[in-house]
């Protein structure tokens, strides 16, 4: 087999290059593209600096809408007193519009600064649903406590049981101590509420003495028996004592009313004046004297003038039940459905026209002459259906027009021939019955002796009569 030639040598191996080896060196940041070296770093920094920024401006964008959809739910939940079910209420309303907001972004990085700002802003908001349900829960439980002791004071209040009383009690304290059990309230809490509880059940009896005999005594003697002035200050016993016989006092006290009794109102106006509680404290004390003062006067003041409106309306009412029957005797006179000589269009025509002059002569009679005695009412009424019964005998219906006090007195046209011969008829007897009388009467020329002025009231009705006749 031949040998493979080999060889020697002296030298070793190296990573030096071939060439000439020399003493010069060149700076790194000596050429021109070197020195650029920083500007191009800081372009580049830059240039990623501005690309997160605004991809967060992006995202905090979407966020602030987001964040207003968040607080309308929160806000929609603000009276659930269950807080799973606010969360998960919140939970199924917001995620939904979560996804619909990130689908429509195509940037990851946007994405993810979306998904981590609404991380953070749910657990602020679950943290508001929480608070907002304990709020929800105190306030619904207050007024569920308040709720069922205000039912339980009006059962107490109306009656008179001593057993039912003692039972409706119990409840109310047992309710207290739940309530405050039931919130952690501590003791001085329950303590205050127990007197509350006392307080409003020693007014609330206090009240339904009121009117009875020996109310300030019985008052009294539930008071001290209770130690009232240990729960209740003498200012709050005053001045619910003072409403409470204001109230009744003024419930007995309705100027005009015939049910009103101003005897017991002016005693029990005297009773509250004299008023002390069992301890000394007067109940007309303080700002409540001037009060009182204006009231006993306002009472006495009313007393004086209430019978005699209570006569007056007394009078008003009878009177009226006497001119209706006046007026149905009127109207009969010329209409009757079951005569078929009056139950023609004409007469039903003319007895509406008569009763509408008689009701607007009534009223016009009662307003001028409010202090008029009954039977003064009386004799009016019965002369003046007599009278409209006479203007309105002999007329054909075709004449009457609607009678008006101010505008048309004068209602009825007649023959100015006809109107002369009764003035004829008049002035050959002033005392015989006749027409132009009566409508003298009516249209107020009346002399001081009663007596209708008929040549007054011919001046004026002959002109009236003529222009009418002219056109």
């Amino acid at each position: 087999m031949p040998k493979i030639p080999t060889y020697n040598t002296e030298g070793r191996p190296t990573a030096e290059t071939t060439g000439v080896k020399s003493n010069i060196f060149i700076s790194p940041t000596s050429t021109v593209a070197a020195k650029l070296l920083p500007s191009a770093n800081e372009l580049s920094n830059y240039a990623i600096k501005k690309r997160d920024n605004t991809e967060k401006l992006e995202a905090n964008k979407k966020l602030l809408e987001l964040k207003a959809e968040q607080d309308k739910i929160i806000y929609s939940q603000k009276d659930n007193i269950n807080d799973e079910d606010a969360i998960n209420n919140y939970k199924t309303q917001f995620d939904p519009i979560l996804e619909q907001t990130l689908s429509t972004v195509k940037n990851r990085r946007v994405k993810e600064l979306i998904k981590q700002g609404a991380d953070l802003e749910n657990s602020e908001s679950i943290y508001h649903l929480k608070t907002n349900s304990f709020k929800a829960y105190e306030k619904e439980s207050i007024r569920v406590y308040n709720d069922e002791i205000n039912i339980g004071v009006n059962k107490y209040k109306t009656t008179d049981n001593p057993i039912l009383k003692v039972k409706y009690k119990q409840e109310f304290y047992r309710k207290a101590e739940e309530f405050n059990k039931e919130h952690m309230l501590g003791e001085t809490d329950l303590k205050k509420r127990k007197e509350a509880i006392d307080s409003v059940l020693l007014l609330g009896d206090a009240d339904s003495f009121i009117g009875l005999p020996n109310a300030e005594q019985q008052i009294n003697n539930l008071d001290q028996s209770l130690k009232g002035d240990s729960f209740l200050s003498n200012e709050d016993f005053n001045t619910s004592i003072y409403d409470s016989y204001v109230a009744k006092i003024n419930s007995l006290a309705v100027e005009g009313d015939p049910n009103a009794d101003y005897d017991e109102a002016i005693r029990l106006t005297n009773e509250l004046e004299k008023f002390k509680r069992y301890n000394g404290s007067a109940v007309v004390s303080g700002k409540r004297e001037q009060t009182f003062t204006q009231f006993k006067e306002k009472v006495l003041s009313e007393s004086i003038r209430h019978e005699d409106k209570v006569k007056k309306i007394v009078q008003g009412n009878s009177f009226f039940d006497y001119s209706a029957g006046q007026k149905k005797i009127l109207e009969a006179r010329f209409f009757n459905a079951f005569d078929a000589s009056f139950n023609k269009a004409a007469n039903k025509e003319k007895a509406f026209e008569a009763g509408s002059e008689y009701d607007q002569r009534i009223d016009d009679y009662t307003s001028a002459n409010p202090n008029a005695t009954f039977s003064e009412q009386q004799e009016y009424s019965r002369e003046l259906r007599m009278n409209i019964i006479d203007k309105y005998e002999d007329i054909d219906i075709e004449k009457v027009t609607a009678f008006n006090l101010t505008d048309n007195r004068f209602n009825i046209t007649r023959e100015i021939e006809k109107v002369i011969t009764f003035y004829t008829d008049y002035k050959a007897d002033p005392k015989a019955d006749n027409i132009l009388k009566t409508l003298a009467k009516l249209n107020g020329y009346v002399q001081e002796n009663g007596e209708p002025n008929v040549g007054a009231f011919m001046n004026d009705y002959v002109p009236i009569l003529k222009s009418r006749q002219q056109g």
